[in-house]
């Protein structure tokens, strides 16, 4: 089960830890602070777009892709 709880440390109350805990009972739980939490979602995303460019690149490597000259790309712009 994955949650997550945007709270303000003045926002976190007995109840509110009952209501956890009630949720959760023996589970292993991590609490983040909201800059590690965007720190590690930064890193994940990175490493998504690092993996679709490793993808784009193989995909050129094998022959994919479209070539054009300075010249189509002109007329392009233009059309």
């Amino acid at each position: 089960m994955y949650a997550t709880y945007h709270l303000r440390a003045d926002e976190i109350t007995a109840d509110v830890i009952k209501n956890i805990k009630n949720t959760y009972h023996d589970r292993e739980l991590v609490l983040l602070s909201k800059d590690t939490y965007e720190e590690l979602e930064r890193v994940r995303k990175n490493a998504e777009y690092i993996a679709q460019l490793e993808e784009s690149m193989q995909e050129l490597e094998a022959g994919g892709g479209i070539v054009k000259t300075m010249a189509e790309l002109e007329a392009m712009e233009h059309a």
